[in-house]
């Protein structure tokens, strides 16, 4: 499939029409909103105008919020958060919130962007890339939601793992506050580099700190904590349950908590993790590859992955594609054909007037098969040393131990 895509697109307007198609559902939507006059930022609405609420002694929690100059979504975070907001929108008013943080968010876009389609990656070419964008949402863009800040912040902090993983680890505690679900990027310190030992200590001493932080805040939530948590689960569970676990959950008729979602998201959760870090490791992949699987795992194991969460992960599967390539040539080629194929469905999907329907309903499964098709080529092709592991541990955790794995 790459060589075909770089055949075919070796002329300016056919290289044209190609990222046409690619853009096309981004682009259309935001072209949309500008030429319909829209609203921007309906999501970032939402936490100022939970902030106003509290400034005005009211419970944010309102399902129909209602602020002068706003058309805000309901405001879903802690209480804390909204206390945190409240002195800055006292000075700047909640207009002057609105354009203080509309540049944060277009840098926070431009990072993202750059990280996904321009960064050098060891093997991975452009035309390959490209390929799962189709999915990306336009509102993924317009509704201006701080976890595009937060992803920004994590992939900016990444890029330092080389040298030190606390500026990212930091990032990640403090996403978790605002979004606990910011903890799946933990992930991403297991598949570091460095050995073994030193990835699941600094990975188990975050969770440790995250889910700390999650009971304290909980806990210091005062009088609101009860109506917060059943506004997250009205809204956040039950009207938007996103594009993985718990979407799927709803399409079977299973609730957020039923015991079969919970026993669904801790099968789910592990095989993920382990399919990736097996891909990592028995791949013996490059540290900037490891990274960027380990960024776009911690999308897929989100039990509630949003339109937003979604902004870099066609680059981070293009990265798992590329993996094959070291498996032959056949093997490589149905993996990359496949991977067209759904940027295709993508392209037709975010294009069908299919009322109350979206590309990343039907992909999300998608991607996630892809990622442990290729983790079973990467383990089928080291199954002897799996095996042979398996049936005599003690030398490989004595190696763990050791820090020399």
């Amino acid at each position: 499939a790459l060589t075909w895509l770089q055949a075919h697109t070796q002329k300016k307007s056919t290289r044209f029409w190609f990222l046409f198609l690619i853009s096309f559902s981004v682009v259309s939507h935001l072209l949309g909103r500008l030429v319909k006059g829209k609203w921007w930022m309906n999501d970032f609405d939402a936490l100022i105008c939970g902030a106003d609420y509290m400034r005005r002694g009211l419970s944010p929690y309102a399902y129909e919020p209602a602020c002068e100059g706003l058309k805000a979504a309901p405001y879903v975070y802690a209480p804390q958060i909204g206390e945190f907001l409240r002195p800055i929108i006292e000075v700047t008013g909640l207009t002057g919130a609105r354009w203080l943080y509309a540049p944060f968010l277009i840098a926070a876009l431009l990072v993202i962007a750059w990280y996904g389609l321009k960064r050098s990656f060891p093997n991975l070419p452009l035309h390959i890339r490209l390929l799962g964008y189709t999915i990306v949402s336009g509102s993924a863009v317009s509704c201006g939601n701080i976890a595009v800040i937060c992803h920004a912040a994590a992939i900016g902090t990444a890029l330092m793992i080389r040298r030190t993983r606390l500026p990212f680890l930091l990032v990640v505690l403090v996403s978790s506050i605002i979004k606990p679900v910011f903890l799946t990027y933990l992930i991403v310190l297991m598949y570091d580099a460095r050995p073994l030992r030193s990835r699941l200590l600094w990975s188990a001493a975050g969770a440790a700190i995250g889910i700390g932080l999650y009971v304290w805040i909980s806990r210091t939530a005062g009088p609101l904590y009860e109506v917060w948590q059943k506004t997250i689960y009205d809204i956040t569970l039950i009207e938007q349950p996103g594009y993985t676990l718990l979407a799927w959950a709803e399409w079977v008729g299973l609730t957020i908590d039923h015991p079969a979602t919970l026993i669904a998201f801790a099968v789910y959760f592990p095989i993920m993790a382990l399919a990736g870090l097996l891909l990592c490791d028995l791949g013996k992949l490059s540290l900037d590859t490891r990274l960027l699987i380990g960024l776009g795992m911690a999308q897929l194991i989100n039990p509630r992955m949003m339109s937003y969460d979604m902004l870099f992960l066609p680059t981070m599967l293009a990265a798992v594609v590329m993996v094959a390539r070291d498996y032959g040539e056949r093997t490589f080629s149905q993996v990359s054909w496949t991977f067209l194929w759904i940027g295709v469905a993508g392209f037709f999907m975010a294009v069908l007037p299919i009322k109350d329907f979206k590309p990343a309903d039907i992909m999300s499964p998608a991607f996630v098969a892809l990622v442990l098709w290729v983790s079973l080529i990467v383990i089928r092709q080291n199954k002897d040393i799996i095996r042979q592991t398996l049936k005599n541990p003690k030398p490989f955790l004595g190696d763990i131990i050791q820090g020399r794995l």
